[in-house]
């Protein structure tokens, strides 16, 4: 197992903002702004992806201080302003201690939970898969 980048590619494929884990959490409704304003950075890059192809796989700190980051006014959003990729070292577990590890966790059914072969779920209560 390798440790999941923190990249639009994977940030794409991330399945945490519909997982019943998350679902009424009032800490994580409280966040909704600042979750929307970090979608609506990383999505900027998702529209320029013909023209910046490059921008899809480079990590996120790497992004940022490129020209294409540079150009697109890229800002890495704070681990505390994203609901995605809890798998990531670079993000880990979540800092809302009201999401519910009884719920039926959604890794098992992600993309990037395949495609890393990570063995466990629940990354947003537990951490990282690092």
């Amino acid at each position: 197992m390798k440790e999941v980048e923190l990249n639009i590619s994977n940030y794409s494929k991330c399945l945490c903002p519909v997982c019943p884990v998350e679902a009424d959490s009032p800490c994580l409704y409280t966040r909704q702004k600042t979750w929307r304003d970090a979608r609506r950075q990383l999505g900027k890059v998702l529209k320029q992806y013909p023209e910046h192809p490059e921008a899809y796989e480079m990590p996120m700190q790497e992004l940022e201080a490129s020209d294409t980051g540079k150009d697109l006014h890229f800002a890495k959003p704070a681990p505390a302003n994203m609901r995605e990729l809890f798998c990531s070292e670079a993000v880990g577990r979540s800092d809302c201690q009201d999401l519910s590890g009884e719920r039926t966790c959604q890794c098992p059914d992600c993309m990037v939970w395949e495609g890393y072969r990570l063995g466990s779920g629940y990354f947003c209560v537990r951490g990282s898969a690092a």
